[in-house]
């Protein structure tokens, strides 16, 4: 079964491994204070309805409109393929097909020690054929799920967490690859930063730029449902990972965060769950206001 996405983003600015591959590469990663130049890991973006953004923290796009202080990203399209397992895992599979990459710009908390680094909005309209998808799997007895929420003005977010430790996780995630490898776009983005860092262009073939879980990871996801004005609009999936810690040598000092996974080299996005707590999760989400 698949889907076609309202919108995703993949914050690989929140992942110290893929910063210190650069580094070892010879990058400047993000700022050279030195020379000025700038090499900000990307964030995947794409979004079905556009997006408007600052010029300075548009990286790379196929196609924008520019008035030299705003850009204007045109609607995008991504999709998730799902697939249940004869041992009832639940595999999610993204994939960008349209998209642009964005500098995160200056924010107060560092990605490094976010909990949520890569989320994924499928449009409400899809619930019913997504329950019927999960039917054989649907639990009425949820006492193991618990809820969290957050809002602002007409909009509120609620997920479901499994066990009252996973709060800042969600449900069990078993297995997960992101990357950098087969975008087009970062591709063309990584060989114009390497012209301008002075990197050899033919190191860029040796770079590990996914993210895998380890067996360590603590990594889970967050399923949930945003109300607009009192009204189910997107189901969302955030994944997120908590430990365990790592560290390494920044340009300007010792940088401490929240480990994303085992550096890989994959183009194959996917996120393995439970089919039991998917449903499990969606069902509490669904019946939270009743």
């Amino acid at each position: 079964m698949e889907v076609e996405l309202k919108g995703m983003q993949a914050f690989f600015p929140a992942s110290l491994e893929i910063q210190e591959e650069l580094l070892k590469a010879g990058f400047k990663v993000p700022h050279d204070k030195e020379t000025g130049r700038k090499t900000p890991i990307p964030v995947v973006v794409s979004s079905r309805g556009g997006k408007k953004l600052r010029r300075d923290r548009l990286l790379k796009a196929k196609d924008f409109e520019d008035d030299g202080k705003f850009t204007v990203v045109p609607g995008e399209r991504a999709i998730m393929g799902m697939e249940l397992t004869e041992k009832g895992f639940l595999i999610l599979r993204p994939k960008p097909l349209e998209y642009h990459l964005e500098d995160i710009g200056f924010v107060s908390v560092p990605p490094r020690i976010w909990g949520t680094w890569a989320s994924f909005s499928i449009p409400f309209p899809f619930y019913e054929t997504l329950a019927d998808f999960l039917s054989e799997f649907r639990r009425d007895e949820t006492k193991s799920f618990y809820l969290a929420s957050r809002g602002s003005g007409r909009r509120i977010e609620v997920y479901a967490y499994k066990g009252k430790a996973r709060k800042d996780l969600g449900i069990p995630v078993f297995g997960y690859a992101l990357g950098l490898h087969g975008l087009t776009l970062a591709d063309e983005y990584l060989r114009e930063k390497a012209e301008e860092n002075g990197v050899p262009e033919e190191r860029l073939r040796y770079l590990k730029l996914g993210l895998r879980k380890r067996k360590e990871t603590k990594a889970g996801l967050k399923v949930g449902v945003v109300w607009e004005n009192g009204k189910p609009s997107e189901i969302t999936l955030k994944l997120s990972t908590t430990e365990p810690r790592v560290k390494i040598q920044g340009l300007y000092g010792e940088l401490i965060g929240k480990s994303r996974g085992e550096l890989t080299r994959t183009d194959e996005w996917y996120v393995v769950v439970h089919a039991e707590d998917f449903a499990g999760a969606l069902h509490k989400v669904m019946n939270a206001f009743g």
